[in-house]
């Protein structure tokens, strides 16, 4: 083995010692023990790996990071990130089990041996066989509409633009429905309140929706956290949604005290405000000025 050959190995010589009994990394140790430059050079890597460890261990990665980043590029383009549906997280979490044999790596380097004849076959049926069972499930997941599914605690906080994003998508869905419909308020908050869901509770309704008659309500599941849509029917002012999400599951910062925050969703207009422990947000195909004449 010639040095370049060495360097080549020792670069992905793991610093925990798990690769030493390996013959190509023996070799490798023992021509940068015998040789000077070699040996300082290695040693010069593994300070290096070191530090870069360290700093990496030393930066906090927000759990809401990805999500940030989509949105900030979908805002570039104009448009908005559908958040994930119950699919795409069944099948992230099966890929998730996938975890390859402890001897592809060898196998990798023995390959990229000159001359080095390679006895046997690596058995790529041991990753064939947990990438099956990964789409096995995600068709029992289609097959069962996602019931069997466990939640996943896990989940990241969502942003108050997937909740807007979320919701629209869902409303515009062909089978969309409410799952109670009552004109008074106070029944559909009790129904809230039964289901565990938030509900407005002490925090009174914006002013102008006190005596508008309620359309109905039911659960609105974003990205795995569950909330609350409520729908208002203002008759030729067309309807407005009341959406609630528990503050613990929201990532984005909302006002607290005095008015709303306004903006436009998809084309419609959206208000956003919150408590200590609940997120608030209004949402109407109208325009900012009408929905803030509900304040």
């Amino acid at each position: 083995m010639d040095k370049e050959r060495a360097r080549l190995i020792l670069r992905s010589y793991r610093p925990d010692g798990a690769d030493a009994a390996d013959p190509d990394f023996a070799e490798a140790l023992h021509l940068a023990a015998a040789d000077r430059e070699l040996g300082e050079w290695l040693a010069r890597e593994r300070a290096q790996d070191a530090e870069f460890s360290e700093a990496l261990a030393r930066v906090e990665i927000p759990d809401s990071l990805r999500e940030e980043i989509l949105f900030g590029l979908a805002a570039e383009r104009g448009e908005a990130v559908p958040p994930h549906d119950e699919m795409d997280r069944a099948f992230i979490a099966a890929l998730s089990e996938i975890h390859p044999p402890e001897e592809l790596r060898a196998e990798i380097l023995a390959v990229m041996s000159p001359g080095k004849v390679v006895r046997g076959t690596f058995p790529w049926f041991r990753l064939a066989l947990p990438l099956a069972a990964a789409a096995g499930f995600a068709l029992a997941f289609l097959g069962n509409n996602g019931k069997q599914v466990p939640p996943d605690s896990r989940i990241a906080k969502v942003q108050v633009e997937a909740i807007e994003a979320g919701f629209i998508k869902t409303f515009k869905a062909p089978d969309f429905s409410l799952e109670k419909q009552n004109p008074d308020h106070e029944a559909m908050f009790s129904h809230l309140r039964e289901r565990g869901l938030p509900c407005p509770g002490n925090s009174p309704v914006p002013s102008g929706l006190k005596n508008v008659p309620s359309l109905g309500c039911r659960e609105l599941v974003i990205d795995g956290k569950h909330g609350s849509l409520v729908c208002f029917n203002r008759g030729a002012d067309g309807i407005v949604h009341l959406i609630l999400f528990r503050r613990e599951d929201v990532s984005s910062e909302v006002p607290v005290d005095g008015l709303p925050r306004f903006d436009q969703s998809g084309g419609w207009a959206v208000a956003s405000w919150g408590t200590t422990d609940t997120v608030f947000i209004l949402a109407g195909d109208i325009t900012v000025e009408q929905l803030a004449a509900l304040f």
